[in-house]
């Protein structure tokens, strides 16, 4: 055993014990299973095949689709594949589920039919009964909420092993599917997506991760000492992403080869993509994050034009130079300098990877020395999320656990397909400490983690977590910590910029300290987060003012001043002058 491996096991077993005899009593997370959300997902596992996509999803998001202020959830289903034979073989695939917040923490189911009130030819108001039009019974993987059309409220993306699904919210609580009409029609194995206007004209287009080419007829069996087992990732063939330009009205038109996006050797198989701006010019380009390939990072040269440029700025393989598994993925500032650094978390034996940014605009892998590498060593990573789950105003990182393989631990002591998730509190520097056990027992429950959103989704001034696992019931975290720092949030709404403002930087300043968020809107691992910025201020008077600088994805700059902490403000971005 050599010695950093074993400092590894050790750090990692550590992780998983430390606090569990803390006797705090009042925990910083609590999980509510009390909440209304009874969402399962269901993996159906294919005995004799075991199919990849079965342990690779899946992904929720936080949304709020009935325009009441509150965040609401939605949940991506599986379904049956070719070969299943379980007991529910012949019953009606399951379909995704969206719960609808009702304030106080509960959550309520929203059926198939739903209430929705409609002026009659006499002015009076009558209600009907609509469908929902949330009924993609795909095999699902992630989901996004854009506003596509800027109209005000979040419409729906769903990625799938097939085709994916777009949904236009009609703003009366009901959707249409409008996947065929879109020309969004993706039949490969899709993964992230991501919503961003690279091309300047104020609306949302949208880069789409594909994963492997996957023929269900033909599929490779893997087996281990006769032991059948889900295979490598290598053992399939990379799928090609694809960009699709937004025309307006719900149309897109594919633009991936006339854009550049033309990736090396066969592709590879993308899980994560975050739009920020990397090099300042005011464009927004796109980290790609691949399993078992080199990343990607598509530099945005103007007139829907991109460059793959990872490998020039460092961020293409480790610090070692090995390609890795990078999956979850996020972007921020970790250490305070006002640049964003990016995270990705890694399969089992390779640890998470954290790139900070330098002065000279590069980067370096900063794993080991920042206290990411060791502890996260022997897991497998999805899920991640980089927020200030205590108001000290720096960036914690949350990320979930769970192996592939879900007989791991007969080929590998060291392995297992249930992990338990990790939290690392940034120590206001940008290095870690690894203290889930002491802040939840959720952290000392091993299960299969996937998708992570993180949300205010009472309002009370602190954020919540919601985790989906592979093949088990939803886990919603409620932030009931004691923390003592001041807080203040953003809404911020677009107008030549996209109505969700992604790609918006904000910088603030408070007592004297500075820090900057990008607000990104896909980030982690399929998932869709609150689109509202947080930032906690750490202990400062409770009327201390805050000034806040928005940079808009227009390029617009604004400015305000003496703003008051303890609340979320609402910020339209001005006119041109």
């Amino acid at each position: 055993m050599n010695k950093r491996w074993g400092t590894a096991v050790a750090a990692a077993l550590a992780a998983c014990s430390v606090g569990a005899a803390s006797g705090q009593e009042r925990p910083t997370f609590v999980e509510r299973r009390d909440c209304g959300i009874d969402f399962v997902h269901q993996r159906f596992m294919t005995e004799g095949k075991k199919y990849l996509c079965e342990t690779a999803g899946a992904g929720v998001a936080l949304l709020d689709y009935d325009g009441d202020g509150r965040l609401d959830v939605y949940c991506v289903q599986s379904c049956p594949l070719p070969g299943y034979v379980g007991a529910d073989a012949e019953a009606p695939p399951p379909i995704d589920r969206l719960y609808r917040n009702l304030g106080g923490f509960r959550f309520e189911s929203v059926g198939p039919l739903v209430s929705v009130a409609v002026r009659q030819p006499d002015g009076s108001v009558k209600r009907v009964e609509k469908p929902l039009g949330l009924d993609d019974a795909r095999y699902g993987m992630g989901v996004s909420c854009p506003d596509v059309d800027n109209d005000g409220d979040p419409d729906l993306f769903v990625t799938n092993v097939g085709r994916d699904a777009l949904y236009r919210n009609e703003g009366d609580g009901t959707f249409t599917d409008v996947t065929l009409e879109s020309g969004v029609v993706d039949e490969l194995w899709s993964t992230a997506a991501a919503w961003a206007d690279l091309d300047g004209d104020g609306d949302l287009d949208l880069y789409l991760a594909n994963y492997a080419q996957i023929d269900f007829a033909a599929y490779k069996v893997c087996t281990t000492r006769n032991i059948v087992s889900y295979c490598h990732p290598d053992t399939l063939r990379s799928a090609p992403d694809r960009l699709y330009r937004n025309d307006g009205g719900f149309r897109f038109t594919d633009v991936t080869a006339a854009a550049g996006i033309v990736e090396p050797d066969e592709g590879g198989k993308g899980l994560a993509v975050l739009p920020f701006d990397q090099d300042g010019d005011g464009r927004l380009d796109l980290y790609v994050a691949n399993d078992a390939d080199e990343n990607y990072l598509w530099m945005n040269r103007g007139g829907m034009k991109f460059e793959e440029e990872a490998g020039l700025w460092c961020i293409d393989v480790s610090g070692r130079g090995a390609s890795q598994s990078c999956m979850g993925s996020d972007l921020a500032d970790v250490d305070g300098d006002l640049d964003f650094d990016l995270f990705s978390a890694n399969f089992g034996k390779e640890p998470n990877v954290l790139y900070v940014r330098g002065k000279d605009g590069f980067y370096d892998d900063r794993s080991y020395p920042s206290g990411l590498g060791e502890p996260s060593y022997l897991f497998t990573g999805f899920g991640a999320r980089f927020f200030d789950y205590d108001r000290d105003a720096d960036v914690d990182l949350m990320v979930v656990n769970g192996h592939i393989v879900d007989n791991a631990e007969l080929f590998d002591a060291t392995q297992t397909f249930k992990q338990v998730p990790h939290l690392y509190a940034n120590r206001g520097n940008g290095t870690f400490e690894s203290i889930g056990p002491r802040l939840s027992p959720f952290f000392l429950e091993a299960n299969v983690g996937r998708g992570l959103a993180t949300g205010d989704l009472d309002d009370d001034g602190d954020l919540d977590v919601v985790v989906l696992q592979n093949g088990a019931p939803l886990s919603v975290l409620e932030n009931v910590g004691d923390h003592p720092g001041r807080w203040i949030g953003f809404k911020l709404v677009g107008t030549a910029s996209p109505r969700d403002a992604i790609g918006a930087v904000v910088t603030i300043e408070c007592a004297g300290k500075k820090q900057a968020q990008p607000l990104l809107g896909t980030s982690s691992y399929l998932s869709f987060g609150d689109l509202r910025l947080y930032f906690g201020l750490g202990a400062v008077a409770a009327d201390a003012p805050v000034q806040v600088t928005v940079r808009w994805p227009s390029g617009r700059v604004q400015s305000q001043a003496d703003l008051a902490p303890g609340r979320y403000h609402r910020i339209e971005e001005p006119p041109a002058k």
